[in-house]
């Protein structure tokens, strides 16, 4: 997909930030797949393949200082914190993630973000459902894609 349909998920601010990296710091491609749920929650999983692993450590969209297309403020998922599921990484720092919540008051939908990066590549997952997004749908997202990236 093109950087600036994936930038699309951002908010307008963001965009003009992240754009530069991804064009100039050795993105090489993004590939995405979303779904609904039957209860209303929108997932999207997207991969940034990066040049090197240094490249993938330019890419600021995965942190509490994101701002998402529908979720300006964004706080740290604190049931993943309390389980103390994220920031996994091996010896040579292969793999690290992170889960963040829109705050409150969110509008009409709430989201998530789901962040992992391993190695040269950085994953990106958005949910978000009308009302509250349940935080377990991005829980497992995230475990999965860990694994199969780690």
């Amino acid at each position: 997909m093109s950087v600036d349909a994936f930038l699309e998920e951002y908010a307008p601010r963001d965009r003009e930030k992240l754009k530069p990296v991804l064009e100039y710091e050795g993105l090489i491609q993004i590939v995405a797949r979303a779904w609904t749920m039957p209860d209303g929650t929108r997932s999207r999983v997207y991969l940034l393949r990066f040049a090197s692993t240094a490249a993938a450590n330019t890419f600021t969209g995965c942190s509490g200082n994101s701002a998402l297309h529908h979720a300006e403020t964004l706080i740290p998922d604190p049931e993943w914190e309390r389980r103390e599921l994220g920031q996994e990484s091996d010896a040579n720092g292969a793999l690290f993630i992170s889960a963040y919540e829109e705050g409150k008051p969110y509008a009409e939908e709430q989201t998530r973000l789901g962040c992992l990066q391993a190695g040269d590549v950085q994953g990106v997952i958005v949910q978000s459902r009308r009302g509250t997004a349940p935080l377990i749908p991005l829980h497992q997202a995230l475990v999965l894609q860990s694994q199969l990236l780690g």
